[in-house]
């Protein structure tokens, strides 16, 4: 009796250990066939991308300009992007065209930048602008410096431009003003102004107006001196040689600023103080400078150029005005040409040049 109920007993165990073991196997068999779909739907739904490994796509900013290729705006505005996180030659490169002082040729290279197809276009200065938006209606065109963007018709708001175009409005005309506050400061028996400017720039006859209007009020006679390329400065200059003003005012384009060395030399060899608008003609020997920051500029235009390359649309941002404007004084110059700046003046300077 005994020996029958271990006889059992071992059969029962044995019976129980195999179902155990069947199930363990059945198990591990599921487990093996799950493990084995789960890799093969990885396969069949992975990108091609995690398959080939191909780059991102680099973008194109082009750049467009009337001046010569000093590559002076696209270095300062890679600084921001930067900044930003876009690093040249990784994730984007520039196109870059330069008229070369002959405004001219800014519809044909803007096509060029059109036919290139690339991903935006950074337009220095009004004349480009045009250029830029004459040449394409998609393509997201950003601002560099635009003066009197609404005025001139570059934009219908400045709060939705509209279209495919944004970018930076630089206050430049409204701050003539206090360019001739500043000029009747520094000269106290400033009875009559010449102003230099490039009348083919859309923006100039918006400065104009404010500068006569500012000349009225400050009872200053304002007179002009045309220049629309490299070559006319020397009879411009000569004309004021003639008849000798008070003061020089400079309205800035992109021929004016890169000219700007030539009119500071005339206006120390004649001993006439000269009003910029950058501090950049300060250093080239203008006699003092108040307007916004090209700092300011590269970051407003880095920051559009970033969200238009996320995939923003250009008509639906801002056109961004300048909010930061340095008053630069060169007292080099100033002994020069036998001229004390006032007290009053050198303490609001964000930066005298000695």
């Amino acid at each position: 009796m005994v020996e029958t109920c271990s006889r059992n007993g071992s059969l029962s165990e044995s019976l129980l250990l195999r179902r155990r073991g069947d199930r363990m196997t059945s198990r591990r068999t599921v487990l093996n066939a799950l493990a084995a779909l789960i890799a093969l739907l990885a396969f069949l739904f992975a990108s091609p991308a995690a398959h080939s490994q191909q780059p991102a796509k680099v973008f194109r900013i082009g750049v467009l300009s009337p001046g010569r290729d000093t590559k002076f705006v696209s270095h300062l505005v890679s600084q921001r992007l930067q900044e930003l996180g876009y690093i040249e030659g990784k994730h984007y490169s520039f196109e870059r065209r330069f008229a070369e002082g002959n405004p001219e040729r800014l519809p044909e290279l803007a096509a060029e930048l059109v036919r290139m197809n690339v991903d935006v276009i950074l337009a220095y200065t009004n004349r480009s602008a045009f250029a830029a938006k004459s040449a394409t209606r998609t393509i997201p065109i950003v601002v560099w410096g635009a003066h009197g963007a609404l005025e001139t018709g570059l934009v219908q708001s400045l709060a939705r431009p509209g279209g495919n175009l944004t970018g930076m409005e630089s206050l430049a005309p409204a701050a003539d003003a206090k360019r001739m506050e500043l000029l009747k400061e520094i000269v106290p028996g400033l009875s009559r102004v010449d102003v230099l400017y490039n009348p083919g720039d859309q923006g100039s006859q918006f400065h104009l107006s404010a500068a006569e209007a500012a000349g009225t009020a400050l009872g200053v006679a304002i007179s002009t001196l045309e220049v629309r390329r490299p070559e006319d400065f020397d009879a411009a200059l000569s004309s004021a040689a003639g008849k000798l003003p008070d003061a020089i005012l400079t309205f800035t384009d992109t021929l004016t600023f890169q000219n700007s060395k030539r009119v500071a030399e005339f206006a120390v060899a004649k001993r006439v103080p000269t009003m910029c608008e950058f501090k950049d003609m300060v250093d080239a020997g203008c006699l003092i400078s108040y307007g916004p920051s090209f700092t300011e500029f590269a970051e407003i235009n880095a920051r559009q150029i970033a969200r238009i390359l996320a995939g923003d649309n250009p008509g639906e941002m801002p056109i961004e005005r300048c909010t930061r404007f340095e008053l630069v004084v060169n007292l080099k110059t100033a002994r020069a040409i036998g001229i004390t700046i006032p007290k009053s003046v050198l303490l609001r300077a964000d930066r005298v040049i000695e």
